[in-house]
């Protein structure tokens, strides 16, 4: 059979066949397999894909022809569409008492609707609605896996480096995880640790009074017509690369997201409308919120915009029914380790 595919849509075909290279053909475009075969056994959804598309075209193929991955082979692509399913698995998650690490929902759907087109896409499944794993290609491949308390990773990590040609970080492991840290270096891995994470009891500890300079006032963003000026604050202060229109989109696409919630995208605003710092907060049923993405423009530090917009977040957590704050920065900057403890927060741990 031969499919006919737009440009604009190969870089989501190279990332599903990363074991495959593309050929040139007066056809078109060929993809053959150059590794060892037996190395990559064939899932079993993908032979019963296989199988309805050889049916379809009037081919008959025997079911016993082939070998199927015997590695969880009850996982399944997924999507936007199951993007609850993937968010309920990490609710309870952190609603359980355990040392394991989880990401915030809220997070999960900045992942996914904030994504930077430039670099190629992560793919994202599921296993038996208890676990399921991002795994991003872009060398050495990373493995971000997360699954119901008790249910076993084990298998669907050897699954994904099994997709990754035998490479693969396994990603968001805390160091207060030991049994998790010991299990990867029985197997061969080592701990690098990329960020550092801060938590606030809402319940327990004082929240001050923000406290901004004149001039200034904290409000969500109010529309789409802020977005622009919203984009720059972001893009200055994390030194995006990205070009300014392809940043807005990017921006833009997530505000119309279904994750999106307009009145917790906060701004410190300038009363001639310039925007300083900046903060998304993310509530859950388990009471645990995350703040992603947080920052100043560095033509603001250290007027005190960002611990205002930090304290205020706070008290919005805390009247929403939250009872514990997350926040993470990369390991590699000691400026913004200092900056949270001075605002406040607690070192939760590091994560890899």
């Amino acid at each position: 059979m031969v499919y006919e595919v737009a440009d604009a849509d190969r870089d989501a075909l190279d990332a599903a066949e990363p074991r495959y290279e593309a050929i040139e053909t007066p056809v078109g475009l060929t993809y053959t397999y150059t590794r060892d075969p037996t190395a990559a056994l064939p899932f079993d959804w993908y032979v019963r894909t296989a199988e309805k598309g050889a049916e379809l075209h009037g081919v008959h193929i025997e079911p016993s022809a082939f070998d199927v991955d015997p590695v969880a082979s009850d996982v399944r692509p997924s999507g936007e569409g199951e993007l609850p399913l993937m968010q309920s698995i990490l609710s309870r998650g952190l609603s359980a008492t355990t040392t394991r690490y989880y990401v915030h929902p809220g997070e999960l759907g900045w992942w996914m609707y904030h994504w930077d087109e430039r670099r190629r896409s992560p793919t994202w499944w599921i296993q038996n609605d208890e676990a399921f794993v991002v795994v991003d290609p872009v060398d050495p491949g990373e493995i971000s896996i997360f699954g119901l308390p008790g249910v076993d990773l084990w298998p669907l990590i050897r699954w994904s480096r099994r997709r990754l040609g035998g490479k693969g970080e396994v990603t968001w492991v805390s160091d207060r995880d030991r049994e998790f840290e010991s299990e990867l270096e029985a197997n061969g891995f080592a701990p690098t640790y990329n960020y550092r994470a801060f938590e606030w009891d809402l319940t327990s500890t004082a929240i001050p009074a923000p406290k901004l300079p004149d001039g200034w006032s904290i409000r969500h963003v109010e529309g789409e017509h802020e977005a622009d000026n919203r984009r720059a604050a972001s893009h200055a202060a994390f030194e995006s690369s990205m070009p300014p229109d392809q940043h807005l989109q990017r921006y833009l696409r997530f505000m119309r997201s279904p994750v999106y919630t307009p009145k917790r995208d906060l701004v410190v605003v300038h009363e001639d409308g310039t925007i300083g710092s900046f903060m998304v907060w993310w509530a859950d049923e388990s009471g645990v919120a995350q703040i992603e993405p947080f920052g100043t423009h560095p033509d603001f530090h250290r007027q005190g915009l960002g611990r205002a917009l930090l304290h205020h977040g706070l008290r919005d957590m805390k009247a929403a029914g939250m009872h514990l704050s997350r926040v993470m920065t990369d390991e590699d900057r000691p400026a913004a380790t200092t900056f949270y403890e001075a605002a406040g927060f607690e070192v939760m741990g590091k994560l890899s």
